[in-house]
Order: structure tokens, then sequence, then C-alpha cells
């Protein structure tokens, strides 16, 4: 049997390897950024089942690294330091952001309560053994009036401040409870829009 190449067909399929060849990288990419993209919002959901902090807050805090065809990995990053306690305080002006105090509020007078869960009722907030008399506000200093909850410690700490200012989970602690169930989906969103995206190349965009 006497097999010729026709050498402009060759020519076409080398072509179409080395578009590929790119392509794929190039899919790979987009799909990682979409997926990383996509999995900030499902992980926001599921730490806000976990957490009371409203939506814009948790996306503030999950920071994206994108993919590149030359480092091709994404990822989410959130702070692993505990979040002031006060962020889950049931008076929205002492949780939110709108609000830059120049001076400590009044406290109120059934105490200062907290919520740290969505389900469930808030909690009066007392402080522990760790610190002597009530919990109060303060304005953190260089935080634009930021208000905190703290009290006066019972004993001086390690570094012999008087002061304990009181911090609920941190975003990373309740980010590791629910990125297992969240990798699952994702891990089926990846694929599918992987999938789309070869497709996509191969149609020429």
């Amino acid at each position: 049997m006497e097999v010729q190449v026709d050498p402009s067909k060759l020519q076409e399929v080398r072509a179409l390897l080395a578009t590929f060849s790119d392509g794929a990288a190039r899919a790979h990419t987009r799909t990682l950024n979409k997926t990383v993209t996509k999995g900030r919002v499902e992980s926001s959901k599921e730490i806000r089942k976990q957490v009371r902090l409203n939506a814009a807050y948790v996306k503030s805090l999950m920071t994206i690294t994108k993919a590149s065809i030359k480092k091709p990995s994404a990822k989410i990053s959130t702070p692993s330091r505990g979040l002031l306690l006060s962020r889950y305080s049931t008076e929205s002006q002492i949780s939110g952001d709108k609000v830059g105090w120049l001076k400590p509020p009044a406290i109120p007078a059934r105490g200062i309560r907290v919520k740290i869960r969505p389900t469930g009722g808030p909690k009066l907030f007392s402080g522990g053994d760790e610190i002597t008399g009530k919990p109060f506000y303060m304005v953190l200093p260089g935080s634009s009036g930021r208000v905190a909850i703290a009290g006066r410690r019972a004993v001086a700490g390690n570094r012999g401040g008087k002061i304990k200012v009181f911090y609920g989970p941190s975003l990373s602690q309740v980010f590791t409870d629910v990125k297992e169930v969240v990798g699952e989906s994702m891990a089926v969103y990846q694929m599918q829009q992987f999938e789309k995206e070869i497709d996509a190349i191969l149609r020429g965009y």
C-alpha cells in the first residue's frame, strides 16, 4: 500500500496542533480564573452560614490570586487573624463600617450583646474571668474610628498590657471548615468550564 501525504494538508494539521497546544494552556488558565472567582462566591455563601457577617465584608477579606499561562495556579487567601468581636455586635453601628467613632459609644443599658452565628439568639458578653469589671467599647488607634470590645485584664498580659481586646473566629478558620464542601462542587465546575473553553478555542475564540 502506498500512502502519499499532501504537504498543504500536513501544514494545516501542524497549525491546528500548534494552536491547540497553546490553546490548551489558555483554556486551563481561563478555567482556573473562572473557578477561583466562582469559588469565592460559593465560599462566601458557606461562610455566611457559619458566621453572621455581611457579603460585602466577607468578599473584601477574600483575596484572589489569578492564574497566568506562565504560572498556572489560582488561589483564595483569607486573613488568619481573628476578627474583632465587635463585628458580631447586635448594634449595627458597632458591627458595620458606616460610622467612624471619635469617642467610644455608651454601653447599652442591657449590656454588650453579640451574635456570632446566623441562627439562635444574641448573647450577653461578660468577658469571662480574663477581665475585672464589665467589658466596654474602645476606639482603636489608627483604625479610622473602628470600635472594639475590650476589658481590663485581671492579670497583665505577656507584654504587660492591662487592656484586652476581644476577637471572634478568623475568616481563615471558617474558610478551612467550609472549603471541602465548596471544593467538591468546584471540581465539577472546573471540568465543565475546561470543556467549554477548549470548545471555544477550537471555534476560534
